[in-house]
C-alpha cells in the first residue's frame, strides 16, 4: 500500500511539473516536510529543536520568495 502511494505521489507530482513552473511544485512539495514536523511536535510530542525549527523556517522564507517572484 506504501508503495502504490509512492508511485502515486511520484505521479501528481510529474504532472505537475507539466502544468506549472517547476520551481513552484518544487517548493510545494517541501512543504510537506513542514507537515511531518509539525505532525511530530504536536502528536509524537517531540522536542523542538533549533535545527528543526531553523529549516522549517528557511522554507517558509524559500515559498514566500517564491510568491513573491511568481
Amino acid at each position: 500500500v506504501g508503495g502504490g502511494r509512492q508511485i502515486a505521489s511520484y505521479g501528481i507530482a510529474f504532472w505537475a511539473v507539466t502544468v506549472a513552473p517547476i520551481a513552484v511544485v518544487a517548493g510545494l512539495r517541501e512543504t510537506s516536510v513542514l507537515f511531518g514536523a509539525a505532525l511530530a511536535l504536536l502528536v509524537l510530542k517531540e522536542p523542538a529543536r533549533i535545527g528543526r525549527i531553523a529549516a522549517a523556517v528557511l522554507i517558509l522564507c524559500g515559498l514566500v520568495l517564491l510568491r513573491i517572484e511568481t
